[in-house]
Order: C-alpha cells, then sequence, then structure tokens
C-alpha cells in the first residue's frame, strides 16, 4: 500500500517510498529512541554516517532532531539515493547531508566517506538467504532484495560494518545498528570482537531485542 500511495510516515515525518527501498517501519523507529538517549545534546554538530540509507529515514529524521547536525547517507542503489534526495528536499535539509554511492561488500568503502563520525546508524540487511521467499508476500516480492539479503545467516552486512566501525566511529561516538529477532546478542559480540563496547539493548513495542548499540 505504500508503494502505491508512494509515502509512509516516520517519526511523524513524511517519507517518499518506491520500491527501489525499503518501508519505512515502527520497529525502527527504536533506532531514533535510542540514538537520543545516548545524545540528548540536541544543539551540537554532531557528525552524522547512515549505513544503506534508503530513504533515508533515520538520517533525515535525525537531522530535524539535531539541527546542528551533518550528515552523510551510504546506499548501494543510485535509485534509493534518488529518493532520499527528494526525501531531503521535502523536509528541509539537504544543505546538511551528502549521499554518497558506496557498498560495504567493496574493499576500500569506510575510507570514502571522511570519517570519523560521532554516530553511525544503520538498519542492514538482515534476514536469512533462504528465509526470504517465506516473508509476507508484499515484502518478499516487492521490497528489494539487496535491502532484505544478509547471507546464510543473516549477519553478514554486520560482520563488514563491524569490522570497519573501529575507524568509521570518533573516540566518545556510538554506533546503533536495527537488528532482527534473535541476533542481538551475536551483533553485540561481532562489535566488541572489533574492540567497541556494546551496550544493553533496545526492546521495540513488541519486546523483542531490536537495537543493538555501542561506544568506542
Amino acid at each position: 500500500m505504500a508503494y502505491i500511495l508512494g509515502e509512509r510516515e516516520f517519526w511523524g515525518l513524511p517519507f517518499k517510498v518506491s520500491p527501489a527501498v525499503l518501508v519505512p517501519r515502527p520497529d525502527s523507529e527504536t533506532v531514533i529512541e535510542a540514538v537520543l538517549g545516548l545524545m540528548p545534546q540536541r544543539d551540537r554538530a554532531w557528525r552524522i554516517l547512515d549505513l544503506g540509507t534508503g530513504s533515508g529515514c533515520l538520517l533525515l529524521t535525525l537531522l530535524r532532531e539535531y539541527p546542528q547536525a551533518r550528515g552523510v547517507g551510504l546506499d548501494a542503489s543510485p535509485e534509493a539515493l534518488s529518493m532520499a534526495r527528494e526525501n531531503a528536499d521535502t523536509l528541509g535539509v539537504s544543505a546538511r547531508v551528502r549521499l554518497a554511492a558506496g557498498d560495504w561488500r567493496r574493499a576500500g568503502w569506510a575510507g570514502e566517506l571522511g570519517g570519523p563520525f560521532d554516530l553511525v546508524v544503520s538498519n542492514p540487511p538482515y534476514i536469512d538467504s533462504g528465509a526470504i521467499d517465506g516473508l509476507m508476500p508484499e515484502v518478499a516480492r516487492h521490497e528489494p532484495r539487496l535491502a532484505l539479503d544478509g547471507g546464510s545467516d543473516g549477519l553478514d552486512a554486520y560482520r563488514l560494518i563491524a569490522a570497519a566501525a573501529p575507524a568509521l566511529v570518533a573516540g566518545g561516538g556510538h554506533i546503533v545498528v536495527e537488528v532482527g529477532e534473535g541476533q542481538a546478542a551475536d551483533v553485540a559480540g561481532l562489535f566488541a570482537l572489533a574492540g567497541l563496547r556494546p551496550l544493553a539493548p533496545w526492546k521495540d513495542l513488541g519486546g523483542i531485542e531490536r537495537v543493538v548499540a555501542a561506544e568506542q
């Protein structure tokens, strides 16, 4: 329905969507709640990176919440970046955001983003490859597979993000990611192995551990 209407509300803000991006979901608002709790100073000029920005719902919402912040949104899809640009214009934050084409599966990707950043956020693909066809038809048939497929165990993207995180996250900074059901402990372990300090996970409205954060 969101693709038919061309728009979905997220955090009370309107976001244009197309089949090139995931439809923003209430579960992902838990990422925003976690960030606001970890970084309560709304007037700071934070530097924010969003990995796999899609529609831009995470990054652009945070730029609205932090009016002095600037952000970089990375995505491998040109169509997704175009949608994020439209949303940045609509929300009045385009002057404070840079949208960059890039793929974390490619060597050297992290060094091209101009880090380190005070905050790194991501809602990466976390569905097991073999489970995608069994998802609800509106997801499996219509949402972009690149944004869903997390590899054989759903953790491929987290491994790549964790490996790059020490160089991407500034001292005293945070990384905050959405995870699938049952993945919180594994993702926290990946961050710990990378030398970061994981925090207790945040639960979504359904009581599922939905967000994992770590400090540099």
